[in-house]
């Protein structure tokens, strides 16, 4: 299943991006990722790239060996030293480099979305996120509620809606996990629904390939040598053509090649399949929204009260995080902490105190 193909081959599963929310409104993120020996050997007061200038904080670990980190720049000695141990793999295929930057709100934060993509930050194109932050005030306590939006701005990129294969529920359970449709449910009658679940969605991505490859034909069909069809023609019939079986339900494990053969049987003609052939673009242009994702993390002031889908560790919420899980619709992270007031109840013991004092006083005077 081509879908499935792009969104496994584009994820690294030690990239993490790290919010941290502080009592004041103010916030930092911070991006871990891989890194070389050429990069973190850039001294802290030059730019480490097009994205990340000197004003970011950075530092550096290694992979698996420790927690430590340490500031840049990765000297000689320290390179002879972790060259000299045993580690379980290359060394280049070890080092991370922590890149952080603070922001006076959290709106700020997230009109500046960043990807790794070699060793490199780059923006996030097609994907729009957007924070709030809400306090809420209770004297003895002060409540903070973070969330975090991610959304897709491309509306065509998947011209075959999923609707046509699924429920808004079942769509989002596949991608995000919620609602949480399994509760109940034996091993055996899970299994049973993810297969269905599974089917469908493959439909739904095979449909959407064969509607791009007539898509790439019919923008480019003054370059076709001698259609068969007139180009208008050619956008009907490829629309009848997209949920027939054989485009849903391909013999192959991938629908390209089930794709040119349909076209060539219903056109009698070899030209849509020699000039995709031939198409130096690329296809699947998925990649974009299904490359963005990061391990998030997230830190809330206080303890936390409530980390929504994400899994809290006592100091740290998990969150999985992809582009993937935008297909459905808008994806939002969100949790809520309590902050106690110290101050509140030192000033309402002393409240308590001088009341007491002065009833005291009254008695006696």
């Amino acid at each position: 299943m081509t879908l499935v193909l792009i969104m496994a081959s584009c994820k690294n599963k030690d990239d993490r991006m790290l919010t941290v929310i502080n009592a004041d409104g103010t916030c930092s993120r911070e991006y871990t990722f891989h890194s070389t020996q050429q990069w973190l050997s850039i001294p802290p007061e030059e730019d480490y790239d097009s994205i990340v200038d000197k004003t970011w904080e950075r530092s550096w670990s290694v992979l698996g060996a420790d927690s430590v980190r340490y500031p840049v720049p990765l000297t000689e000695a320290q390179l002879d030293s972790m060259q000299a141990q045993d580690l379980s793999k290359p060394l280049g295929n070890m080092l991370m480099v922590h890149v952080k930057k603070d922001y006076k709100s959290v709106e700020e934060m997230s009109a500046q979305i960043y990807r790794a993509e070699r060793s490199h930050l780059v923006k996030v194109e097609g994907i729009k996120a957007s924070s709030q932050l809400e306090k809420h005030f209770k004297w003895f306590y002060t409540d903070y509620t973070f969330t975090e939006t991610f959304a897709n701005e491309d509306s065509t990129l998947f011209p075959i809606p999923l609707s046509q294969f699924l429920s808004a529920d079942t769509a989002s359970f596949w991608f995000t996990g919620q609602p949480n449709l399994t509760r109940s449910l034996s091993g055996a009658e899970m299994k049973e629904m993810l297969d269905g679940i599974e089917k469908k969605v493959s439909q739904w991505s095979n449909a959407n390939w064969f509607a791009e490859i007539c898509k790439v034909i019919s923008d480019h069909y003054d370059k076709v040598k001698n259609p068969p069809v007139s180009k208008e023609r050619f956008i009907s019939i490829c629309d009848s053509l997209v949920m027939l079986p054989c485009v849903l339900n391909p013999k192959d494990s991938e629908s390209v090649e089930e794709g040119f053969d349909l076209l060539h049987d219903v056109f009698q003609s070899d030209v849509y399949t020699e000039f995709l052939q031939s198409y130096e673009g690329g296809l699947g242009q998925y990649g974009g929204l299904l490359s963005f994702g990061n391990n998030y993390d997230l830190v809330m002031p206080g303890r936390v009260l409530d980390a929504g889908m994400g899994e809290y560790d006592g100091e740290v919420i998990h969150y999985r995080l992809g582009g993937e899980r935008m297909i459905p619709g808008d994806y939002t992270i969100t949790a809520t902490s309590r902050v106690t007031n110290v101050w509140a109840f030192i000033v309402t013991i002393l409240v308590v105190l001088l009341a007491i004092g002065s009833f005291f006083y009254r008695r006696k005077s």
